[in-house]
Order: C-alpha cells, then structure tokens, then sequence
C-alpha cells in the first residue's frame, strides 16, 4: 500500500487475527509514506496518533422464559447475537450465575438452546462467552429460579369426561406463600389435567380450587396427572388420585308413567348422550336394567333404549352405564329419569 490517495491524516483499521476487534490509527501520511507503519512501528513520537476501540460482537438480547425451577433441567432459548464463535467443547461457554448449563446446543449466530442447571430461589444472569468475549449484563439477560409447587388431589377423585368437575386440592412448596388471593394472582398460579389446561382459583393459604377440563376416561382405571405451576414453571405431577369417569350428559326424555315406555327401533323411547360410554354392558334404570344399544358409529357418546322399563315407585332414578372391568359413571344432572304416577 502506497501513500497515493492518502490525506493528510487518514484512519485505517488493523483488524486482530482470531478477534472481533479492531484498531483504529490516525496516521500522518507523510509517516506512513516514509514506511514506519510498514516496520510495524506505531505511535513513534510526533508521526501518529492511535485509539483502541472495542466492539462486543456476543450479546445476550432475550430469553424464551425468565422462569426455572430450582431443580433445574428447564429448556431455555438464548437469543442474541455472536453465537457461532462458541466451542462446545470448552467449559463455561454458557453459564446461568456461577454455574455451567447443563447442555446447551448452538442453533445459529442468534439462538443457543439450553438446559438450565439447577439453582437456589434467586435471580442470576444468563452469560455467554466465546473464545474472546462475554456477554454484556442487561435486564435481558435475567433469570429466576423458583421453587416449584406441589399439589394433592383428595383419594378417589373421580373426574367427569365431560368436564366441570371441581374439587379442592392441596398446594406446598418451600418458601411458598399464598396467604391471599392477591399472592396467588401474582405468584401466577396455573393448573393441567392430563395435560389440558385447568381452572384454578385461590381457596386459602394452602389450598385452590380446581375445575378439570373435558378427558378421556381410561379403560384400565388408569389415573390422570394433575401438575400445578408458577410462573410457567411446573411442580411435581399428583398422578396417583384423580381419574376420569364416564357420564351421561343428557337424557332425550327426562320423565315417564310407572308402567315404562315403549318405543321402536326406529323411534326409541330415550337417547343417552354422554362421554366414554363405548364397551358399555348396558344401562340401568336404578337397579333395573334397561334395552339399550350403542348408536353405530357413535358408541363413546350415544345409546338408544327401545323401551324404558316399569318402576315400583315413582321418583328419580339414576340412568348410568355399567362395564364389566368395574368402571362407573357418576350421576349428573343429566343423568336423571324421574318416574311419575301419571
């Protein structure tokens, strides 16, 4: 490079083999026309003037969740800039306070996805270093670990398929405060059933009341898991208390004579609708059993009875199905016949 062209002071960037970085000189051009830059002789006295600038290339700009138990093993996305640089095989690349990830994967220059290690009840910073430089502290980069919540559902809860059931189930945690409804909304409390998303209200200090979705009621009797959260971040799943049963959720006729009622199998006397009725014995009446079938193709939710069998007294009685592996449906509202004297 020849001094042509060059003013009388002229910037030039040495770039830094391996870094990020650059050094910027202003540099007289009757100096680096007499050669000394091509010496390597920088500064001498009176011939330039010369101010480093560094520019950080990894930063931290986000994260997928703000949120982890103290457990550890939550999976969160890093996203930044700066990424490729980073050696996978040299430890501390990505640290959550003064610990290492657990794993962590590169994805591209912007998104490392990782496992977080496990922490105390505080905040930390998300920290990535490659083989130069480390990631400057903002608010973006914070990371908080909580305690998680567990949660007790009474003995032999049974869940109607069709949903709506409510029950009172139990919260614990460490530290764990929910003296008021006001803690609970802040604390963000969240609830699943079987994986779908629950209602769940503040009660007391160390219970909540939960309202379970629609589910499927298992053949084999099996429970369902019931995982409370905070925060997004789920505590230790109840899977040993709750299961869903099968219900009927409507009657076509909701009443008739003492006597019964008689249809045909192209004009039944009732249709039951409901949920996890398929591989049903049949329906009962009470204790009398009545002459019903699975509509085809719609065994889980409809059965038709050709006739409703007679009763020795009036009032209501329960129209539920029965299986041979002893699974029961709970009565509803729905599921009422009352039988009449007219």
């Amino acid at each position: 490079m020849d001094a042509s062209g060059l003013t009388e002071e002229t910037l030039v960037k040495f770039p830094h083999r391996g870094r990020r970085t650059a050094t910027t000189a202003l540099v007289s051009a009757g100096v680096f026309g007499a050669g000394v830059l091509g010496a390597g002789v920088l500064g001498v006295a009176g011939s330039a003037s010369a101010a480093s600038t560094t520019t950080e290339v990894v930063a931290v700009t986000s994260l997928s969740t703000a949120y982890g138990s103290t457990a550890g093993g939550t999976n969160v996305v890093i996203n930044g800039k700066g990424f490729n640089r980073l050696d996978e095989r040299v430890a501390g690349s990505v640290m959550f306070g003064g610990k290492q990830a657990k794993s962590y994967l590169v994805l591209s220059d912007t998104q490392i996805s990782a496992k977080a290690p496990a922490g105390t009840g505080s905040k930390v910073r998300v920290i990535v270093t490659d083989l130069t430089y480390t990631s400057a502290d903002t608010t973006s980069d914070d990371f908080t670990y909580l305690e998680p919540i567990s949660v007790r559902v009474p003995d032999k809860t049974e869940l109607s398929a069709a949903g709506g059931t409510t029950v009172r189930v139990t919260l614990s945690g460490r530290n764990l405060d929910l003296s008021t409804a006001a803690k609970f909304t802040a604390a963000k409390i969240t609830a699943t059933v079987d994986g779908t998303a629950a209602t769940i209200a503040w009660a007391s200090a160390t219970q909540a009341t939960l309202t379970a979705p629609a589910g499927t009621p298992s053949m084999t009797h099996s429970k369902v898991p019931v995982v409370v959260s905070t925060n997004g971040v789920p505590g230790p799943a109840d899977t040993t208390h709750a299961r869903y049963a099968p219900v009927v959720t409507k009657l076509s006729v909701t009443s008739g004579k003492l006597a019964g009622t008689a249809g045909t199998s192209s004009k039944p006397a009732l249709t039951i609708t409901g949920v996890g009725l398929a591989d049903a014995d049949g329906f009962w009446f009470g204790k009398t059993k009545g002459t019903c079938t699975a509509s085809s193709g719609k065994e889980s939710t409809t059965w038709t009875c050709v006739n409703i069998p007679s009763a020795g007294v009036s009032g209501p009685v329960a129209v539920l199905p029965r299986f041979d592996d002893g699974r029961v449906a709970g009565v509803t509202a729905g599921s009422v016949y009352t039988y009449t004297n007219l």
